[in-house]
């Protein structure tokens, strides 16, 4: 580089003075010109960003440009493996154990099989609450504590275990609801009052990174508890279990629609077709492209199954076969990494001795039976289960 002589003086380009560095060196004058460039860390992206702004991303640990319209990944940055809503840290919450209702929180490595490890306690014991997450916030979402359901939603930083905290309220207490999540936002589909007997239609929305409460977004197309949900980055399904035939009627039925949503624009469900049994009290995991349904309660023998079947969330249809648990089984829980999918806990029999703390896995773009993975801390059943990443 050579050296620069001779300069005597510096203007900026009105000609009107001496410049003003804005950007860090600052001589008394009017603006240099040069733009500055905005510098966010959080865990949502920022808003009308400009070309060149810089976001790091916190939730997934991934620095970002904003370059002609979209943010692109600095060179260098290695973007989580995991979903935005999954991570290699499976944990399972809350349920009901041998000894009766717990707040215990428990997780395992799901890349690992083994048995789970203590993580903390629930705000409350608790049981027939719903999971959900992004790669760094598990969230507890309603739930039966004792005789009367909960409003209550409590988080866990998942890579930290401890204790959880409160979060916020759902809009109105519910237990039996079923959720799911794109990794910023989780939904709560439906669920079961029993002091008013009002079984729900209505779909609930909870920004993940920001505590609050959740908002009132749409509906599904029937009031129903008992199912399940799974999502991908832009569509939550939901199977919609159990709904009763009329707003008056005691007479309650197990039914086989999936209905779903567009996450970011939400509103009231679409049909999405049916799986393949009628069923309720069965669990949901999904990695980028595939939904898996497991197990349940419904009219078919011995009231249970241990049916696996799989949707491609993007593409309406009916579910096809995907394999089975290695026992019938329902009121169990799931999670999921980015390759595997979890089922822990249930109730295989009628009667007491029926809760298990089994824990089974499958490779997710893989159909076939589940695999043995480990044990939970005790027998469970009516517990919920998220995943995220370890650090």
């Amino acid at each position: 580089m050579s050296d620069v002589s001779g300069i005597e003086k510096i203007t900026d380009r009105a000609g009107t003075g001496a410049p003003d560095f804005t950007n860090g060196f600052n001589i008394n004058g009017s603006d240099s010109g040069i733009s500055g460039f905005a510098h966010t860390e959080s865990a949502s992206e920022p808003s009308s960003p400009s070309n060149g702004d810089a976001w790091l991303d916190t939730d997934n640990n991934v620095y970002k440009v904003y370059i002609d319209g979209e943010w692109k990944d600095w060179l260098g940055t290695s973007p989580s493996t995991s979903n935005p809503w999954s991570g290699d840290r499976g944990v399972f919450a809350g349920g009901d154990e041998s000894n009766g209702i717990t707040d215990r929180i428990q997780y395992i490595d799901i890349t690992t099989p083994g048995n789970s490890t203590d993580f903390g306690d629930l705000t409350q014991s608790t049981r027939y609450g719903a999971g959900a997450s992004s790669t760094a916030r598990g969230l507890h979402i309603g739930g039966y504590p004792s005789s009367s359901p909960t409003n209550v939603i409590a988080y866990v930083t998942i890579s930290t275990p401890g204790d959880a905290v409160d979060f916020g309220n759902l809009a109105a207490a519910a237990y039996y609801n079923t959720a799911c999540s794109d990794g910023t936002r989780a939904f709560s589909f439906g669920g079961y009052n029993n002091n008013t007997g009002t079984v729900m239609n209505n779909i609930q929305q909870i920004v993940i990174a920001t505590t609050g409460n959740a908002t009132d977004v749409g509906d599904i197309s029937i009031p129903s508890y008992y199912g399940a949900a799974c999502s991908d980055a832009t569509r939550a399904v939901t199977a919609v279990g159990r709904t009763r035939e009329a707003a008056t009627s005691g007479n309650f039925t197990y039914v086989n629609n999936m209905e779903y949503i567009t996450t970011a624009s939400a509103g009231n469900s679409t049909d999405f077709g049916d799986t393949t049994l009628a069923r309720g009290q069965f669990a949901a995991c999904s990695d980028s492209t595939r939904g898996l349904f497991a197990a349940g309660y419904g009219t078919f023998t011995n009231n249970r199954t241990d049916t696996i079947d799989y949707i491609t969330i993007q593409t309406t249809g009916n579910a096809t076969d995907f394999g089975d648990l290695s026992q019938n089984n329902i009121r169990l829980s799931s999670c999921a990494n980015a390759t595997r999918g979890i089922f822990g806990g249930g109730y295989t029999t009628t009667g007491s001795t029926g809760r298990v703390n089994t824990i089974e896995y499958v490779t997710i773009q893989t159909p076939g039976n589940a695999t043995d993975f480990g044990d939970l801390a005790a027998v469970n059943y009516g517990l919920a289960a998220f995943s995220g990443n370890a650090s």
